[in-house]
């Protein structure tokens, strides 16, 4: 009997629990699915999984590799992906915005295999590494590759083009555009 009653209490404080309002939003991060990139969400440092899964159960998140800053997306998409345009708030049609294009040079250069079509990953040593503070809206793309270089030694950067080709594929096979 009191092995009834006990679990009883259990399954009223369990359900009580599960009704707690919070409702983790997860999100998928694409120029490929980026594996490795910084989000923070309620205070919390979290990186992206190998298939580019962010989960946040307050918003907003904030996007980041070491310290260049990307920027923050308050909601989640319908669609569960977020893409660059998100992250710095103009249309997701928008592949000619200086900042979009800087984040997927970014994140293509840094790609651990330098192979953007098979994922891309950002590697722990990459984001150490990377310990200046560098805001992509403020600072240039060529001032942004020499702080880059300055802090990892050599790196090969994507062509601006091709990075936003790579970016428009993805955006295609994931639905986003037509």
């Amino acid at each position: 009997m009191k092995y009834l009653k006990y679990m009883g209490a259990f399954a009223i404080f369990f359900a009580l629990n599960g009704c707690s309002g919070v409702n983790p939003q997860t999100a998928q991060v694409i120029d490929s699915p980026v594996e490795g990139l910084e989000y923070q969400c309620a205070g919390l440092v979290k990186y992206t999984d190998s298939n580019g899964i962010a989960i946040c159960e307050h918003m907003p998140m904030g996007f980041k590799v070491g310290e260049i800053i990307f920027g923050l997306v308050k909601k989640v998409p319908a669609d569960g992906i977020i893409v660059p345009q998100d992250m710095v708030g103009v249309s997701r049609d928008n592949l000619e915005d200086e900042n979009v294009k800087k984040i997927v040079v970014i994140l293509q250069s840094l790609d651990e295999d330098q192979n953007p079509e098979n994922g891309i990953k950002i590697t722990p040593e990459v984001r150490e590494k990377l310990d200046i503070f560098i805001d992509i809206k403020t600072t240039s793309l060529e001032d942004i590759k020499e702080l880059i270089e300055a802090q990892l030694g050599e790196a090969i950067f994507k062509d601006e083009e091709e990075a936003i080709e790579h970016l428009k594929k993805s955006m295609k096979k994931y639905n986003i555009l037509p």
